[in-house]
């Protein structure tokens, strides 16, 4: 596809800042997020998403799973001014990359489930107008690689002593993503089934699919207190359901705006790091 000015410098940017070799083989491109979402007008997140048919960054949307900081001045700002060379200071919100990740395993549920329970699986096109770096951003790190030499981020991710939850390549797609055009699946958490979400996202005009679940019982979030706070395991015992939590439970639990939200989502991190069902 066609993409501007401001896109094609950062790319050249990072490919002129790059070193190392391409993968011999062909990995998948993701966007973990939480689809049971509500968005800032009170709409169901994939309703807004089949209605505009484009995924929206940070800058434009005002939410985000990860920090927020994504205004003139801001941290994500100030890092995507570092990134990538100034490429972006003085484009719209609209023109800025959006934010995945690089399933190099292919692993089922994603390569950054830290970020939601389901994730958009892109088309092998997106990956030329793509860039990476280890780890994420959040890390400021100093490695990164266009597509075709990212075989060293790898290398890296490979001998990192990271949590799971960071063990990732980050990805930053460059240009307009548009569902109907650029993303093959939204792949679902089998907690979804028969519920709102299951019928936004078959009005998305791609195919749907489901991984095996995420699920934790409360014991072992309470024999890991110390991983995200102890507030969490109280939280967990209030909001289980026979002792049991998926990401519905904590989707109803965040669209009702039961508990205290940073707790909510500190409480994610320990379904997504323990609670991966086989």
């Amino acid at each position: 596809m066609k993409i501007g000015i401001e896109q094609i410098a950062a790319i050249e940017y990072i490919r002129e800042l790059s070193q190392g070799d391409s993968l011999n083989c062909c990995p998948e491109l993701t966007v973990n997020f939480h689809p049971d979402r509500m968005a800032a007008n009170g709409v169901g997140l994939l309703d807004v998403l089949g209605q505009d048919n484009i995924l929206k960054s940070q800058f434009e949307t005002g939410t985000s799973n990860g920090g927020l900081s994504a205004h003139t001045g801001g941290n994500r700002w100030l890092w995507e001014q570092h990134a990538f060379g100034g490429a972006y200071d003085n484009c719209s919100p609209q023109q800025r990359p959006k934010y995945g990740a690089l399933n190099y395993s292919k692993l089922p549920k994603g390569a950054s489930p830290r970020f939601g329970s389901s994730f958009f699986r892109f088309k092998s096109d997106a990956l030329e107008r793509t860039t990476f770096c280890f780890p994420d951003s959040f890390f400021k790190p100093v490695d990164f690689a266009t597509y075709d030499n990212v075989g060293r981020l790898f290398d890296l991710f490979a001998t990192s002593r990271l949590d799971l939850l960071d063990r990732y390549v980050e990805a930053h797609i460059h240009g307009p993503v548009v569902l109907s055009r650029d993303i093959e699946s939204l792949v679902l958490d089998p907690s979804f089934k028969g519920t709102r979400v299951q019928q936004q996202a078959e009005r998305l005009p791609l195919k749907v699919e489901w991984h095996s679940g995420f699920e934790i019982d409360v014991k072992v979030i309470e024999d890991n207190p110390d991983y995200r706070g102890g507030n969490c395991v109280r939280l967990a015992k209030y909001l289980a359901r026979d002792g049991l939590l998926t990401p519905k439970i904590l989707g109803d639990a965040v669209n009702a705006s039961v508990g205290d939200a940073y707790e909510l989502k500190m409480l994610w991190h320990y379904v997504a790091r323990f609670g991966a069902a086989h």
